[in-house]
């Protein structure tokens, strides 16, 4: 046998036609024209062939043809005697052989290609069956299976080898039918052999498996399987089959038996729920502590038909939902949902499953549980609610709230802290405190934020904010998470803090004077009482009358000064009504030009259709006069004096400003001087008492103060603008009268007028009580006197003919006048009751109006004013 034709390697064949085409070349440029170097390219395309690649040939080719052409103009010239003809068809002869022999070649190598392929598929069928036949035998061997006949026309029974050897029984053992069947257990033979008989007779194929004993007597579960096989004319001519040792799968599914039985016990001893699935979803299996939880014992039902069953309302779509899409997506089930429990009671679980994959990635199980987490959803519950709370705690509270981190970022800020820093809280979460508010770096807030940070202890300061114009109290608390800072804006309330210092410092004058108001009136109803009767009886005598009447005028001083200390102390008994304003000023008109002198221009500019205001009449003429006298004397030179009305109402935000003041309609009363002004130093202290910047002896300190607290008595408010050089301008705001009846007018009488009436005089003080006995006995009245509350009680209830009850309201002995009056007219109701105080008092006066019904008479009083309200008194209706 001869050796193959070595045939050179592709590599070597593409080495050899570069070099080829080079030397073909480098030959064709040293001989002159004519010579047929050219033909040497299709041998050099031929040769490419050897490198089995169809690229290389046509590459070669197209070299060659290039070459060939390229040689025509390099090569020498042709010799003279020949002919340029023969040279250019010396060249097309060259490329056609060398087109020709391209192609030659390319069929060649498909040749060759087709002729290998048909080779590889011959090589690679016998591999195969060779391949098919070597893995079927070691199937047999492996899988323990091997093949059987039975022919009807043969006595004995074909056994393949591995039949043979399940058997245990030498190669090429024929038993008959009936030896074959012995090889069964007792307990199976019967069994194969109605099979096998029903096989033969009816063509009923079968598939069993059974035990064997071996004819080394060991029991072996074998898998029988058989079927009929017929002739041409569907006759049943043998039966045959495989026959499988299945020992192996037997012990396998018994262990596999077993495992379950153990996981099972697992599952079921486990402190949660255990279920399966099959890969299409459906629940397969849950273990027995989900019939203890949910009470179901009897019957069992399907596992598949036991969840949906148990699942919250709220819950089975989303559950359902999530379980298909993790189906969908081979991927891991969570799920949290509600499963009633066997009291009826639903409780949170959190549910998940995994898959089981095979080898191949296919999914063959899914195993999942339920864990109880009912408690730890209320907790999560309750903290939410916590962090709710508290995130609106945080929300609702009235002080701005930011939080810091360690590096000085914003972690938190509420609603007021953004409107405070005029900044929002998205642009701030993050940032740096440094970068967002510069101005604060080295600051006094700065510096006691460090402070709290370094000491890690709370801080808390008050600082001016220039960027904001504003005062903030802040508190700053150091934590394990960096700095909690609580702050507010406090320029307002330090402005209304000042001002209730004023008011504070005014209301301590006025408890003073309130103090002192009722001794010392008593004293000067004496004084004023007996300087008019000395005044009555000295008349004839020129020189001692005077002195009388200059003590009369001396007390009734002192009465005006108590009564503006009074009236600024908010203790003066006010009796309001509706106030035609502009009729009253238009009243005054004649009397304030005679008061402030020619040299001051008056100027009245009254609204009309002016609201009436709730206001005493007589105090507000005071006021008014007081005002004038005020920018007369500031007016030194003279000028003009402006009074004017108007209607008007007072903003919420604007009396959110001031003190004492609420919002609503109210009748303001103007007076504007062009005088010398006041200086900011004194324009805190115009209201103050004895406060004044004129000469001394010129004035008491007290007009302004006595118009605040009337206007504050009053239910109004005051304001006061001035300037040095610029004048000044006092505003009243009087409360509007809402009622259908206007202001009544009144009518002075100074006439004295007696009576013959029994009047009770209960008073404490002794020099009062004998001028007031005196003074009533000298205007005819009959006179029962008192010291006291328990005394005069004893009277009334002894005698029904008393007229009036005349008394004291502040007395000793446990009882007031206001109480007198109360038991008296328990048994004497139609009594007539006129009090008299040096000052007002809570049980007859309420928010500096008295009551309705109450007759008072303020001390100091004279014998006309006495007369008067005596009068006025026995003449009130019951």
């Amino acid at each position: 046998m001869t050796s193959p034709v070595p045939i050179p390697s592709p590599r070597l064949t593409k080495r050899f036609v570069l070099a080829g085409l080079a030397l073909a070349f480098a030959t064709d440029t040293l001989t002159p024209l004519g010579f047929a170097h050219a033909n040497l390219y299709p041998l050099i395309v031929a040769a490419a062939g050897f490198s089995r690649s169809d690229r290389w040939v046509r590459m070669a080719a197209v070299a060659s043809l290039g070459l060939t052409v390229a040689g025509f103009f390099v090569s020498p010239p042709a010799p003279p005697d020949f002919a340029i003809a023969y040279v250019i068809g010396n060249r097309l002869l060259a490329a056609m052989t060398i087109a020709i022999t391209s192609g030659l070649t390319l069929e060649v190598l498909r040749y060759i290609k087709q002729v290998d392929t048909s080779q590889q598929a011959l090589s690679d069928a016998y591999d195969t069956l060779n391949s098919q036949r070597t893995l079927l035998q070691i199937a047999g061997e492996i899988g323990r299976i091997g093949g059987w006949l039975v022919p009807l026309n043969s006595p004995t029974v074909i056994w393949s080898e591995e039949v043979c050897r399940i058997h245990e029984v030498e190669s090429g053992f024929a038993p008959t039918l009936a030896q074959a069947i012995e090889f069964y257990s007792p307990e199976y033979r019967d069994r194969i052999a109605t099979v096998v008989t029903a096989c033969i007779e009816t063509g009923l194929p079968f598939d069993e498996e059974l035990q064997i004993i071996t004819a080394r007597q060991r029991r072996v579960w074998v898998r029988a399987i058989g079927q009929p096989v017929r002739d041409d004319q569907g006759e049943i001519v043998a039966i045959q089959g495989a026959f499988q040792d299945i020992t192996a799968q037997k012990q396998a599914e018994e262990s596999l038996e077993h495992s379950e039985q153990r996981f099972r016990q697992l599952a079921d001893a486990m402190p949660l729920l255990v279920w399966t699935a099959e890969p299409d979803g459906t629940i397969d299996y849950t273990c027995y502590a989900l019939r203890v939880y949910t009470g179901i014992y009897e019957p069992e039902p399907h596992p598949g038909q036991t969840w949906p069953m148990l699942l919250h309302p709220d819950d089975r779509d989303p559950c359902l939902a999530a379980w298909t899409a993790a189906l969908q997506s081979s991927m891991p089930y969570r799920f949290e949902l509600r499963l009633r429990r066997y009291d009826g009671d639903y409780r949170w679980h959190q549910v998940q499953a995994v898959p089981v994959r095979d080898q191949d990635g296919t999914i063959i199980k899914w195993y999942g549980t339920a864990v109880e987490i009912h408690e730890q959803k209320q907790l999560e519950h309750k903290a939410r609610q916590t962090a709710d709370h508290l995130n609106t705690t945080l929300e609702s509270i009235t002080d701005a709230f930011f939080t810091l981190d360690h590096e000085w970022r914003f972690t938190f800020l509420n609603r007021q802290a953004e409107e405070l820093l005029q900044r929002r809280r998205s642009d701030l979460l993050g940032k740096y405190v440094s970068h967002e508010f510069p101005e604060a770096v080295g600051s006094v807030f700065h510096q006691q934020f460090e402070t709290a940070i370094k000491e890690g202890r709370s801080v808390e300061f008050r600082e001016f904010y220039s960027p904001l114009n504003a005062w903030l109290d802040v508190r700053a608390y150091p934590s394990s998470e960096g700095l909690t800072v609580y702050f507010r804006d406090v320029t307002e309330r330090l402005a209304l803090e000042e001002q209730l210092h004023q008011s504070q410092r005014l209301e301590s004058i006025g408890q003073l004077t309130g103090g002192i108001a009722h001794d010392f009136n008593n004293l000067l109803t004496v004084i004023l009482g007996n300087a008019e009767l000395l005044s009555e009886m000295l008349a004839p005598d020129p020189r001692l009358q005077p002195l009388a009447e200059m003590i009369a005028s001396a007390a009734q001083r002192g009465a005006n000064l108590t009564q503006r200390l009074l009236a600024f102390a908010r203790r003066q008994a006010l009796a309001p009504e509706a106030v035609d304003v502009n009729q009253l000023m238009t009243t005054m008109d004649g009397l304030l030009r005679r008061t402030l002198g020619e040299h001051i221009d008056i100027e009245m500019v009254l609204e009309a259709g002016l609201w009436p205001a709730l206001v005493d009449p007589v105090q507000l003429e005071s006021a008014l006069l007081n005002l004038c006298l005020n920018a007369r004397d500031a007016m030194i030179q003279g000028g003009q004096l402006t009074l004017e009305t108007a209607n008007t109402d007072l903003t919420q935000d604007y009396t959110d400003q001031q003190a004492e003041v609420a919002p609503g309609p109210y009748v303001m009363m103007t007076v504007s001087d062009t005088g010398l002004g006041i200086t900011p130093e004194n324009l805190e202290r115009v209201f103050e008492p004895f406060f004044t910047t004129k000469e001394k002896g010129k004035g008491t300190g007290l007009g302004l103060s006595m118009v605040y607290g009337f206007i504050k008595q009053s239910g109004g408010h005051i304001k006061l603008y001035s300037e040095p050089g610029q004048g000044t301008t006092i505003k009243m705001y009087l409360p509007r009268f809402s009622g259908d009846t206007g202001p009544q007018p009144r009518q002075v009488d100074s006439s004295v007028v007696g009576g013959s009436e029994l009047i009770l005089l209960v008073e404490d003080d002794e020099l009062v009580r004998r001028y007031a006995h005196d003074q009533l006995v000298d205007l005819g009245y009959r006179v029962l006197v008192a010291t006291n509350g328990p005394t005069a009680l004893i009277l009334l209830r002894q005698r029904d003919d008393i007229d009036l009850l005349f008394t004291d309201m502040v007395m000793p002995g446990g009882m007031s006048g206001r109480e007198l009056a109360y038991l008296t007219r328990r048994f004497r109701p139609e009594l007539k009751v006129l009090y008299t105080s040096g000052y007002s008092e809570n049980t007859i006066v309420h928010q500096g109006r008295l009551d309705p019904g109450v007759q008072l008479l303020s001390k100091p009083y004279g014998r006309v004013k006495l007369s008067q309200k005596i009068r006025d008194a026995l003449a009130a209706p019951h």
